[in-house]
């Protein structure tokens, strides 16, 4: 039986066991548990000059943890949010190893104490129609990758699809071509294994059928230039790339959840209530699609000329109604 003191064997239960089959946690988050402690583990062994192997529960303290946080920071430059994200991780496991070994459980709530740094909230940014024509004019439709490169990007904004629901994407997915009636459909796999379903515009189900005519259902829709699944970061290079050929987007950063923003805004411009654009983007609260209302200045505008006061009328000599007033007086 292994040491119980010994971190590695409660590291191995916690993210092949816990985090898998017990709490059935999205692939990506797996992920980035997974990659907080390959940083973890030997920032806090050159601290303790003990091997990765040799670490033991109580050599990951708080004040190591705090110095590491501080590492992704000054050293890594790594946003609040990302040392956020890894100090949910950190505490994750702490909770866990208190719950299998009650022995445990002060050096589990030293960790835990350890407070979420406040956030200061980006700006979003997002693009006008003008400028989302002009990035998806950029790649040339004349040849076979362009036009691949073109449909990624209108499904991008038609969808507001995130990258890794795009990268994702299989044939099978799609319900397009001869149909009785209605709008062709995608199914988007969204974070936490959540399925929702969006409408396509005509003109994005054609680029859509011609490039995936004579695949099976289980091949992916959008190939990068090696005939290979596109990875994330082939979808984040081929948006900065043709970002970077459009002269008002110059000095900008823009990225595939830009065009996800601009999909938003869009809507909600058009009138489509914040529900709907919820339900079309995949949030689970409506606190989160709260902030497309937010970021239309121009909307804003408009509704400050609605609620302007307007200026004072000429002032109306009362008049009696001699009919009400002769009722009241009969009362």
């Amino acid at each position: 039986m292994s040491d119980p003191r010994t971190l590695g064997p409660w590291l191995r239960r916690f993210l092949t066991e816990h985090i898998v089959t017990e709490r059935n946690l999205a692939r990506n988050t797996q992920m980035s548990y997974r990659d907080t402690f390959t940083l973890l583990l030997p920032f806090v062994s050159a601290r303790t000059r003990k091997p990765v192997d040799r670490l033991a529960v109580h050599d990951l303290t708080p004040r190591r943890v705090l110095q590491f946080l501080a590492h992704l920071e000054d050293d890594r430059g790594c946003s609040v949010q990302t040392r956020n994200q890894r100090l949910t991780a950190i505490r994750a496991f702490a909770r866990f190893v208190a719950s299998r070994d009650p022995g445990q459980l002060e050096w589990s709530t030293n960790l835990r104490a350890i407070a979420l740094k406040k956030a200061t909230p980006q700006p979003i940014g997002w693009l006008s129609k003008r400028e989302m024509k002009a990035l998806l004019e950029v790649p040339d439709r004349r040849r076979p990758r362009g036009r691949c490169e073109h449909a990624l990007l209108l499904f991008l904004y038609n969808t507001g699809a995130r990258v890794s629901e795009a990268t994702e994407l299989v044939t099978g997915d799609l319900q397009i071509g001869p149909r009785d009636g209605g709008h062709a459909l995608v199914t988007l796999h969204g974070k936490g294994g959540k399925r929702r379903q969006c409408p396509l515009w005509p003109r994005t189900e054609g680029v859509l059928a011609e490039l995936v005519q004579e695949r099976a259902a289980g091949d992916a829709v959008f190939l990068s230039r090696q005939r290979r699944p596109y990875t994330r970061f082939g979808v984040y290079r081929l948006v900065e790339r043709c970002a970077a050929r459009v002269p008002s987007l110059a000095g900008r950063k823009i990225t595939p959840h830009v065009i996800r923003h601009s999909s938003a805004c869009h809507l909600l411009r058009a009138g489509v209530d914040l529900n709907t654009i919820r339900a079309w983007l995949g949030h689970a609260s409506l606190d989160t699609t709260n902030i497309y209302a937010e970021i239309d200045l121009e909307m804003k505008a408009k509704a400050m000329a609605l609620c302007d006061a307007a200026e004072p009328g000429p002032i109306r000599p009362w008049k009696q109604n001699k009919g009400l007033m002769a009722f009241l007086g009969a009362l």
